[in-house]
């Protein structure tokens, strides 16, 4: 007992910009460290599309064990979705943002394809004051980040104390959550808010067209009437 006591050690392990120490036993499996992790950080939407990776962007074997994954003693490891593609109290939303939403989904999408921008504040606060447009593959149908994008990114918000508050991205014609956006969003946790903007945000800057939803405890998205429901114009 006392010896698998002493084989025991911490790795810390971040999701959208939190960190957070988990014990680790040298023989368990990387599906039991990577299950705790999710536990620990309350996700409630597809936990199986989540993965943990290195800084490097290698995703760790759920199949191998924490020693022949050859993880160390106080190693940052990132949970994230394997891949992506397309909070309850109100969010008070910064004046540049919306117009620098339009901007750049317009510049992207170019009136023929989808875009996705994420929308972030500090961690402390329940704001909006940034604008972040991932690198990512796009067609009228559809996006999808890029892997080292999404891993660089994911570092970036632990150092600079910061959080993805809301995804917002493009459709073609109506605005709707389609099940590719119900199933890949990129964060999972109770009040991350999706919005979808139409007609590839060819029209006005606002939110009075889009389909906007909360994610709720259950893990199914909840229709939000209006966005004045979930963001304050700062």
């Amino acid at each position: 007992m006392i010896a698998d006591i002493e084989k025991k050690f911490a790795v810390d392990v971040t999701y959208n910009g939190i960190s957070k120490s988990l014990e680790v036993n040298p023989e368990e499996r990387v599906s039991a460290l990577l299950q705790r992790a999710i536990v620990a950080f309350g996700i409630v939407q597809n936990p199986h599309l989540l993965g943990l990776f290195r800084e490097n962007g290698s995703e760790l074997p759920d199949n191998e064990s924490v020693e022949r994954a050859g993880l160390k003693p106080g190693e940052l490891l990132i949970l994230r979705p394997s891949a992506v593609r397309g909070g309850s109290v109100p969010l008070r939303l910064a004046s540049n943002i919306l117009p620098e939403t339009f901007e750049t989904l317009r510049e992207c999408g170019r009136g023929e394809c989808e875009c996705v921008v994420y929308w972030t504040g500090p961690i402390s606060e329940m704001a909006v004051d940034g604008v972040i447009h991932p690198i990512h593959l796009r067609s009228p149908f559809g996006y999808e980040l890029d892997s080292e994008w999404l891993t660089n990114y994911w570092k970036q918000l632990v150092t600079s104390k910061r959080t993805v508050r809301a995804q917002i991205h493009t459709h073609p014609s109506d605005a709707f959550h389609s099940t590719t956006d119900d199933n890949w969003p990129i964060v999972s946790q109770p009040g991350f808010v999706s919005i979808v903007i139409p007609d590839f945000a060819e029209g006005d800057p606002s939110l009075e067209e889009a389909w906007v939803g909360r994610l709720q405890e259950d893990g199914r998205w909840l229709q939000i009437g209006s966005a004045r429901e979930v963001f304050i114009l700062a």
